[in-house]
């Protein structure tokens, strides 16, 4: 599944707020760095090889061309929230083609190599970085710039950074397939409920199954089983958190047909069991900075 080539709006660093339904993407890359802070709303993100839930207060970091996508689906059941999220973008040759080659940029350019993979941002850095995002919405010119430095700064030191794809996730990136990348990802979403296989899927794309399959595989290095059964864990988890539904009501209207299944794929993927991931959700209290 190719992801598209998004054409930013050409700024220094450029602050906006997302609001609506969704957050107004599919599965996409583009050469700018990007930070999202979801504030509230969203239902899973899709980043590299990685496939996890949103929760209010999630922040990311995102380096030059990682291919990622925000979800905010809705499920029976469950209520639907709007988007309301910060997104940050820069080029990283914002300050020119040999900033980072001075020796004070050491920390910067250690930690825009590791955001190559995708870095979820946690404890005190997240709380630090949220709050400076919400001033940059009210900030244009060197102000902006110079938050965005202080943002830098942190996460350059910060110990609370975790790494999202796997190490071993090199995407083959070509501005090309969009109308077919997208008919491949709205197809799979609005199916994600039914009994969906690869030969559909194959099909509505316009190609063979070995030939798909090759596709879909180089990409996103997953088997579109294994990539179906990611995305349908992470709708779980959403109701699970919040819906009252019983386990096996949530599985069956997330797409599986068999519980024997759903709790191999689900201990896989999260270690657990789906009632001990409902306690431990549970009983987190999530963090939304700056949500006035």
């Amino acid at each position: 599944m190719k992801p598209v080539y998004e054409q930013l709006v050409p700024k220094m660093v450029a602050c906006q707020r997302v609001k609506g339904k969704n957050f107004g993407c599919q599965w996409h890359f583009h050469p700018e760095m990007e930070l999202t802070l979801v504030l509230s709303g969203g239902t899973q993100r899709w980043i590299g090889d990685n496939m996890s839930p949103l929760r209010e207060g999630d922040l990311t970091f995102l380096g030059s061309n990682l291919p990622h996508d925000f979800r905010n689906d809705p499920a029976p059941g469950a209520p639907f929230h709007e988007v309301n999220a910060v997104n940050v973008h820069f080029h990283p040759e914002f300050l020119g083609t040999n900033w980072l080659q001075w020796a004070e940029m050491n920390n910067i350019q250690r930690l825009f190599q590791q955001a190559a993979h995708g870095l979820h941002i946690t404890g005190r850095s997240r709380e630090l970085v949220s709050q400076i995002m919400i001033k940059m919405l009210r900030t244009q010119g060197i102000k902006r710039l110079i938050l965005l430095l202080e943002i830098l700064q942190e996460l350059s030191t910060s110990r609370s950074l975790v790494r999202i794809a796997s190490p071993g996730f090199f995407p083959e990136l070509q501005v090309s397939d969009q109308e077919r990348m997208g008919l491949i990802t709205s197809y799979i979403h609005e199916h994600i409920e039914d009994p969906l296989y690869l030969t559909d899927v194959a099909r509505h794309a316009g190609m063979s199954e070995g030939t798909f399959s090759r596709f879909f595989r180089s990409l996103t290095r997953k088997t579109f089983p294994a990539y179906l059964n990611e995305l349908r864990v992470a709708r779980v988890c959403r109701l699970l958190t919040e819906t009252d539904a019983t386990v096996t009501e949530i599985a069956m209207n997330c797409g599986f047909d068999s519980m024997a299944n759903f709790q191999s794929q689900f201990r896989r993927l999260h270690g657990c069991s789906p009632k001990i991931y409902r306690q431990r959700a549970m009983s987190i209290t999530p963090m939304a900075p700056g949500t006035t």
